[in-house]
């Protein structure tokens, strides 16, 4: 299992599951680890303290939160679908480019600083009732932010499933903001989407085919590729697509496996779709340099799909979407 190898792998992604999953019945509240308003109007928006769990374990809040800093963009893309614009974003230029499904960001959302490392002051100046962030971001500064503000930390590594993962991270946001009818409604169009590009793939003759998804860069002139294992959310759309993975490697504490030209070779009858920068497509540009490369059959056969440079593998139900909608446009269109 991913969370065994973790904990031997490495100490900033160690195993801390949140113990967490989604029930097949119930409101969002109970489905988000048990978590609720202790008093709740009419009309559903929540009064009183509010607890909901993350990997520290119950957090209780003294009601649904209106400013909220996200440090990481899959928990902004969380509050974008749970129609909350969050009162500050770590790195927004990156993620505009990065992250390219769901709206975009007020002008009202302040940039706090990097991912890594955001400015603390930024984030004060802000005076929110919330921070949302990773373990893998903000382990070392926790103490701090928490000082700040009530903070929710997750860990998206630490589990077997990032799609499960993602689904009750969101619902989790939805009852820390008062909006567990909006995080059932994101979810929701969510599983249309896939429904329906699962029926598009089934429509062209599609459904069963093996699947390797991808991503690459270059790193110190070299080019560096990762596949996506089915634990992660690409890996579990795979199958609810009507497709497989082709892939069945051993991933890295973050559910991906990287290879270099040779290690393709086991997957090569398999159809691959891939994810790279405009600017920086290894795929199109480094790799076919390579006699290996152009010797294997998705590569001969014209098997190897560019997906939009924009869409982001790590991601929240808009994201989840467009890798959908991506995956299947590729080997249909």
């Amino acid at each position: 299992m991913r969370s065994t190898m973790r904990r031997t792998v490495t100490a900033l992604v160690a195993a801390s599951a949140l113990a967490l999953t989604a029930s097949a019945c119930g409101s969002a509240a109970e489905q988000a680890g048990g978590g609720g308003s202790d008093k709740k109007d009419s009309s559903g928006s929540g009064k009183g303290s509010i607890t909901v769990k993350d990997i520290k374990g119950e957090q209780k809040l003294d009601g649904p939160a209106k400013k909220v800093v996200a440090l990481e963009w899959t928990y902004a893309e969380d509050l974008l679908a749970l129609g909350v614009q969050p009162a500050g974003v770590a790195d927004i230029k990156q993620y505009n480019q990065w992250v390219t499904a769901g709206p975009r960001f007020e002008k009202s959302t302040k940039d706090v600083g990097t991912r890594q490392a955001p400015s603390l002051e930024s984030i004060k100046a802000l005076k929110p009732d919330l921070i949302v962030t990773s373990k893998i971001r903000s382990e070392a500064n926790y103490k701090q932010l928490n000082e700040i503000a009530p903070t929710l930390m997750f860990d998206p590594y630490a589990t077997d499933s990032e799609f499960e993962e993602m689904r009750t991270t969101l619902k989790t946001l939805g009852t820390a903001t008062g909006k567990e009818d909006a995080a059932d409604k994101a979810l929701k169009e969510l599983d249309g989407k896939i429904a329906a590009a699962k029926k598009k793939l089934a429509d062209g003759g599609k459904a069963g085919e093996k699947v390797t998804v991808a991503r690459g860069y270059t790193t110190d002139g070299a080019a560096t590729v990762e596949i996506l294992t089915d634990s992660t959310i690409p890996g579990a759309l795979l199958p609810k697509l009507g497709l497989k993975n082709g892939w069945t490697g051993k991933s890295d504490a973050y559910g991906m496996s990287k290879v270099d030209v040779e290690g393709f070779k086991p997957v090569e009858k398999s159809s691959l779709a891939y994810v790279a920068a405009k600017n920086d497509d290894v795929f199109a540009k480094s790799l076919p340099k390579n006699a290996l490369w152009k010797n294997l059959d998705f590569v001969k056969k014209d098997r190897v799909h560019a997906l939009d440079p924009g869409t982001w593998f790590f991601g929240g139900p808009y994201s989840t979407a467009q890798a959908a909608d991506e995956i299947a446009a590729a080997l249909t269109d």
